[in-house]
């Protein structure tokens, strides 16, 4: 049997301020470090043994795994960060309040932004200084890869290509590993293991500081899942 060990960061300076964040590369707060803390105690106390571990490049993904892999006693298990497992592109939303944005938007053109599977945010301009082509994290990647906005589905055929090609395939019966995610990222790989619909997925959350695991047959079928 297989083990897919799935996380949400801790909380984040932008999750307590409720703003978008996307691919705006902001840090944990002190309650994220403590949420960090007690997800790593959590997979100690349950016997969690990783054999791998993988995140975004986005350092609130990237301080919580350190921080859980420390807790756990497993810091010296490699790690993959791939910036094809990024939360997803909130466009010209990124910084923006998703309260005081109703000043701008209608609630159901709000919620349609945040829930709804197939709707795109305004994309940001090619000089915005927010966009990812000015970030040296991305100077190798081409930049019509790169998004400027993403929907759900947007994020979802970006994620789950990298999931299934780069990580389920080359993981190994007994193995397991755990993935240090974001809220979208994570929702869109419930959708694919759940077999889930374009509506279901719509009201599914991942919470802040969520422990999902799966565990899957030699030929990488869901047995069963469990949270902790």
């Amino acid at each position: 049997m297989k083990k897919l060990v799935l996380v949400r960061h801790g909380q984040s300076l932008w999750n307590k301020q409720n703003l978008f964040s996307g691919w705006t590369d902001v840090d944990l707060t002190s309650q994220g470090v403590e949420d960090a803390h007690l997800m790593g105690k959590k997979l100690k106390e349950k016997g969690i043994v990783l054999n791998r571990g993988y995140s975004s490049v986005l350092k609130r993904a990237i301080v919580t795994l350190d921080i859980i892999l420390e807790e756990m006693g497993q810091k010296d298990i490699p790690v993959t960060r791939d910036w094809r497992l990024n939360e997803r592109h909130y466009g010209k939303l990124q910084g923006k309040s998703k309260v005081d944005i109703l000043d701008e938007l209608s609630w159901e053109q709000l919620h349609s932004y945040r829930r709804g599977y197939c709707t795109r945010p305004a994309a940001l301009e090619l000089d915005d200084p927010r966009n990812a082509y000015f970030d040296p994290k991305y100077i190798s990647i081409p930049k019509d890869q790169l998004p400027r906005t993403e929907s759900l589905d947007d994020a979802y055929k970006r994620v789950i290509p990298y999931l299934t090609g780069n990580i389920i395939s080359v993981l190994q019966d007994n193995e397991t590993i755990i993935l240090s995610l974001h809220g979208n990222t994570l929702r869109v790989i419930l959708k694919y293991f759940d077999n889930l619909s374009d509506n279901e997925i719509e009201g599914v959350e991942f919470a802040i500081g969520d422990i999902l695991v799966y565990n899957l047959d030699s030929d990488n079928t869901v047995i069963s899942k469990e949270h902790i």
